[in-house]
């Protein structure tokens, strides 16, 4: 079953196209990995599927359920609004800034959308919170507030965060771009084994290891569009487009 699924999206802002005709399938339990130069659209792709952007025309697919359709940005067809926030639920994101709230501690940050968004109480979600910062390597720093962590440990928090919604797809926007380079190994680490345990992954990143690694397949975006896609080693050894021949070449 597809988790996601887009046809022909598109993004504009004012005369500037972000994105153009961006299909693309992810099917469960697949990490997909998007790669490509600034600018190319990723992060708005991104974005527009948890309605963090508004697309201008296209189809958003969760779980094989139209989400919203659009044309020359008004709405030919979207789900009552219920359903939707449900549908959206589904979806964990990661961004490139923590975002915590600097007066909560680390496992607070963690129980605060169980608690609003979901009406769990609050000796529940301290033991989902617990467990989720142990699961990213962090039951030493539940009481921590984010001031008294690194980098590292504040983005491990915005995982645990995300996983705490029991999501069925994790979203992360270049989740370690923020990041000092030692810190950025032990993000890479939490994501890589949330990738080992079947869990459905977006990924746009710059980091080309992980993206070779821990990936079942590598989108390549330039200028808003899909330039190339295929396995990691198709990609990385033999790029078939001659822009992401030139990405890969300036980088690698």
């Amino acid at each position: 079953m597809s988790v996601v699924r887009t046809e022909n999206l598109c993004k504009t802002f004012g005369t500037l196209e972000v994105l153009r005709n961006v299909s693309l399938t992810v099917e469960q339990g697949e990490v997909v990995a998007i790669i490509g130069p600034s600018g190319a659209g990723k992060s708005t792709y991104l974005r527009s599927l948890n309605n963090l952007e508004t697309i201008t025309s296209g189809k958003i697919f969760i779980e094989d359920i139209l989400m919203e359709e659009r044309r020359n940005g008004h709405i030919v067809h979207k789900i009552p609004h219920k359903q939707h926030v449900e549908m959206l639920l589904k979806m964990g994101m990661v961004f490139q800034r923590f975002n915590l709230f600097p007066h909560m501690t680390a496992a607070e940050n963690v129980m605060l959308a169980p608690v609003q968004v979901k009406g769990m109480n609050k000796d529940e979600a301290r033991v989902l919170a617990e467990a989720q910062l142990e699961k990213v390597g962090l039951s030493d720093k539940v009481n921590e507030y984010p001031a008294k962590l690194s980098g590292g440990q504040q983005q491990r928090v915005a995982i645990a965060r995300a996983l705490a919604m029991n999501p069925e797809i994790m979203l992360f926007d270049e989740p370690t771009s923020s990041l000092d380079p030692e810190l950025v190994g032990e993000v890479l680490g939490v994501m890589k084994n949330l990738a080992g345990s079947g869990m459905t992954m977006i990924v746009v990143t710059h980091e080309m290891g992980f993206a070779r690694e821990a990936a079942n397949r590598v989108v390549f975006m330039v200028d808003g569009v899909v330039g190339e896609e295929g396995k990691p080693e198709e990609i990385f050894i033999n790029p078939q487009n001659p822009r992401a021949k030139q990405f890969l070449s300036s980088i690698l």
